[in-house]
């Protein structure tokens, strides 16, 4: 393990040559995930973690996360453990969710804000003991420690990215996978609640959670025995009984789409840096031409939880970082855009595909699944005139449409008929219809019966 710790530390040295000084690790799962990682490409996001690219087919993977079961990768989310007799002061002041409620053996999703009432950061949080909780999202291990000292709050924190797995069950067979694996019934864990199992002689934390909008668990596994690929290889082993199929990095977000969740970097930037600093940020994630082609301010794509339509996420109630801003806002009559679904033209999509086999000029046509994170905001318009941005554009197998998130004027209502601006520096920028939609694009599962879920899939003709 502490191997595995100091080569973590050496990952997160970013400002070390990658290679020579900086490693690339495998996450927790990649010996049982190299067996079948058929594309036999490794993608990197975050704290170092290489993931597999696609193990079958990026749409059969996709469409198994609606019909049976998947097994996806989250463990290069970081991981940070809050603990000493002021963790729950420090959270609640800091999380514009309030944490004061909150039991143990609950996890409760708790966005973050800067003094101006815009999102820092987003995840989720565990409360493992009295005065001791786990908050995992990306930026955590910098974003905490800077709020800690901002607010003068004497509070233990500890980067536990390394000592914990992420392996993601999701979909509508889940539960009789899960229950298989671990030889218990969690047909009565709710979903934001977790317990604890021992597998492979291993302490394993089985929360109910998940951002696909299906039934879905987390399992979050020690992983200082070594033993984190052999549950790997069981969730998969066990779960081809029901036409499980593991979900690599090209197909992973497109569930994130199809549910209207909004994710940091696809859709939106987080403020957590000085102005003058975001574009260096923004730079990790676009290419200098593609930025210098952005026809706005990289800040106009700092947002407020009302924009994403987090208000329910917000307990105005108690005092947080940004409370001042946010009432502001509300005040003012809400945020000037909103978050929507656009389900895209057909024959547009398709017109612009076939122009790739023409001899005349075209933008070139969208990755139908690209990965998890690439700076991509487009212009959207209502009548020639800018209206928004979309972001998140992906093909969904289920929908069989090509789909993207938007943030658009408040004025613009369910059913308008929107343009895109479809291009890439060097390129022709064309304009694509599309169609404001009702949310979510697909139904939100996430609380159902798991039990009753997994007999109509079957029902269904799931595998």
């Amino acid at each position: 393990m502490d191997d595995l710790r100091e080569q973590y530390r050496r990952a997160n040295q970013h400002r070390d040559l990658a290679f020579l000084e900086r490693p690339y690790l495998g996450t927790p799962g990649a010996p049982a995930q190299d067996e079948t990682n058929t594309s036999r490409l490794w993608a990197h996001l975050n704290g170092g973690f290489l993931m597999a690219h696609e193990y079958t087919r990026w749409w059969e993977e996709s469409r198994a996360l609606r019909t049976t079961a998947v097994l996806g990768d989250w463990s290069w989310l970081n991981k940070v453990r809050v603990t000493g007799p002021r963790a729950e002061e420090f959270l609640d002041r800091v999380s514009a969710k309030s944490v004061t409620s909150q039991q143990v053996g609950a996890t409760r999703f708790t966005p973050m804000l800067s003094s101006d009432g815009r999102i820092a950061i987003e995840g989720v949080t565990l409360k493992l003991a009295d005065d001791d909780f786990l908050f995992t999202q990306s930026g955590a291990q910098f974003w905490l420690p800077l709020q800690a000292q901002a607010l003068g709050i004497d509070v233990g924190l500890e980067d536990q990215t390394p000592d914990w797995t992420c392996f993601a069950l999701q979909g509508p067979r889940s539960l009789p996978v899960l229950e298989a694996v671990t030889g218990e019934s969690f047909a009565d864990l709710r979903f934001s609640r977790w317990r604890r199992v021992t597998l492979f002689g291993t302490e394993v934390i089985v929360q109910r959670q998940g951002v696909t909008g299906e039934v879905g668990y987390e399992f979050l596994m020690r992983t200082d025995t070594g033993r984190a690929h052999e549950l790997w290889r069981r969730i998969r082993d066990v779960g081809r009984e029901v036409g499980l199929r593991e979900l690599g990095y090209r197909a992973q977000m497109i569930g994130h789409t199809e549910s209207n969740v909004p994710t940091v970097i696809r859709d939106y930037l987080p403020d957590r840096f000085p102005a003058d600093k975001l574009p260096r940020f923004a730079r990790l994630w676009a290419t200098e031409e593609e930025l210098a082609a952005l026809d706005s301010d990289l800040g106009e794509h700092l947002v407020t939880p009302a924009e994403l339509g987090w208000s329910r996420a917000v307990d105005l109630d108690h005092e947080f970082v940004g409370r001042d801003a946010v009432r502001a806002e509300a005040d003012a009559g809400g945020p000037a855009r909103r978050w929507r679904a656009l389900v895209w033209d057909a024959g547009d999509v398709g017109e612009l595909f076939a122009a790739q086999f023409r001899d005349a000029p075209a933008p070139p046509a969208p990755d139908q699944s690209w990965g998890q994170f690439r700076l991509q905001f487009h212009r959207v318009r209502r009548d020639g005139e800018p209206a928004g941005w979309a972001s998140a554009a992906a093909h969904s197998p289920t929908l069989r449409r090509m789909i993207s998130h938007a943030r658009l004027d408040a004025g613009v209502e369910t059913g308008a008929e929107v343009t895109v601006d479809w291009g890439y520096p060097g390129s022709p920028t064309w304009r694509l219809r599309a169609t404001v939609a009702e949310q979510p694009l697909l139904p939100d599962h996430r609380r159902d019966d798991p039990v009753a879920a997994a007999a109509a899939a079957t029902a269904a003709g799931g595998e």
